[in-house]
């Protein structure tokens, strides 16, 4: 009952025209400057129920509508198999599917052992012990992928020795060779067939593939559908999802941590992210091997953030408070300050608290990327930097000396980033 009131509540919100535009932008600024207390009160009861979104059901929600089925992805990302003489029909999968005992590593196979034998080993098809297996299955009339018989089993395999030499010599394009793949519950891809292709690609050390999901599993049609709703009723999301399945519109895309890593000098350390959001960066630089930290104050973005960073198997502490309340950790390798420090010059209290921060912080390096001073949600604000008088105002009040500019714009916008350094 409370599912429906929220979704026809919602739908009603939708079909006023220009309701929800106007409703966003009356809540970005205009009404917590003229009463600034009524702020807190609003973000306060949106942190205790934001989770309602999460009940808003209607066909706007179906991440089927959204995802691509065809897309590249890393080889490295598929290491098991589904049950490949069902996966054929799909129909016939067993309900859990993406569960053990219905995967089978896929190095312990007996096709990927028969592809490393004899293209790694350079032994002849017939004299791999696995090849007799393969022989035995189709002896008793079972079928290996669409071969009947022997001879065709046969012609199979030296179809591959054909786009081995293709592959290797002549860097054939694989768009022809798509793989078929599930999504499991937990974002996990496992192979549905072509298993000797897929041995072949890996054995040869390929790094990407081309792929086309068949399946997905309702678990997580259903997480990615909460995706789809937190994106909704929040314009878009501000961060590219790391996981490949989940290729929603965002505001940002990858330029920004391409600037930082092309600029970065260490190979290793502490990283911090402040206002980390659904914590894009600390996912990226763990992968390049720092120990990162997230803080970020708002539940439902923390929400996301340990979903998917238990999607990823990631390691990155996670810190859900205000950046002035971090007491856990003052000193850092690595800070990252994009687009968050204009929102504390909007109140002087906030810009006080700053100062405070920025003088008890220790660092080798901050990314810092301004606002734009044109924003009308800074048209109030207590201070109102410029980009050059932001970074002054950062080397004055910090333990860092230097800065220089890494980029120019991010993302189509006029929003620099900097390197400040000691």
């Amino acid at each position: 009952m409370k599912n429906q009131i929220i979704s026809i509540l919602w739908n009603i919100f939708n079909k006023i025209p220009n309701l929800k535009e106007r409703l966003f932008r009356f809540y970005a600024w205009k009404i917590f400057e003229k009463v600034p207390k009524l702020k807190d009160l609003i973000y306060k009861i949106y942190d205790r129920f934001w989770f309602l979104e999460l009940l808003i059901d209607n066909d706007q929600f179906n991440p089927l509508n959204l995802q691509k089925n065809n897309y590249e992805l890393d080889l490295g990302r598929i290491n098991f198999v589904v049950n490949i003489y069902q996966a054929n029909d799909i129909s016939k999968l067993p309900i859990k599917w993406d569960l053990v005992p219905n995967l089978t590593r896929i190095e312990d196979t007996s096709e990927f052992q028969l592809i490393k034998k004899h293209f790694t080993d350079n032994v002849d098809w017939k004299e791999i012990n696995e090849y007799e297996y393969f022989r035995n299955i189709l002896s008793n009339n079972k079928k290996i992928l669409d071969c009947s018989n022997e001879q065709e089993f046969t012609l199979y395999l030296k179809s591959l020795d054909y786009l081995h030499q293709k592959l290797v010599k002549d860097k054939l394009t694989l768009l022809d060779y798509r793989i078929k793949v599930g999504v499991g519950r937990v974002g996990e891809f496992m192979l549905l067939n072509n298993i000797f292709q897929f041995s072949l690609f890996k054995i040869i050390g390929m790094n990407k593939i081309p792929i086309e999901v068949v399946l997905r599993h309702p678990l997580w049609l259903k997480f990615s559908s909460e995706f789809l709703k937190f994106q909704s009723v929040h314009g878009e999301l501000y961060q590219p999802l790391i996981h490949p399945d989940l290729g929603f519109k965002s505001s940002h895309a990858d330029e920004r941590f391409i600037a930082i890593q092309n600029a970065l000098t260490l190979k290793n350390g502490t990283l911090l992210d402040i206002g980390a959001n659904l914590a894009y960066f600390c996912h990226k630089f763990e992968d390049l091997g720092f120990e990162c930290y997230a803080v970020e104050i708002r539940p439902s973005n923390v929400h996301f953030m340990k979903k998917l960073r238990e999607i990823e198997r990631k390691k990155f502490k996670i810190i859900n408070k205000s950046i002035f309340e971090l007491n856990e950790k003052r000193d850092f390798d690595i800070v990252l300050a994009l687009n968050i420090f204009h929102h504390f010059l909007r109140e002087k209290g906030l810009y006080l608290k700053l100062i405070e921060f920025l003088r008890n912080l220790d660092m080798k390096v901050m990314y810092f990327q301004p606002h734009d001073p044109n924003e009308k949600v800074m048209q109030n604000a207590y201070l109102n930097y410029n980009n050059t008088q932001f970074v002054e105002f950062i080397i004055k009040n910090s333990c860092l000396n230097h800065s220089k500019s890494i980029n120019k714009t991010s993302d189509g916008v006029n929003r620099p980033i900097y390197e400040l350094t000691k």
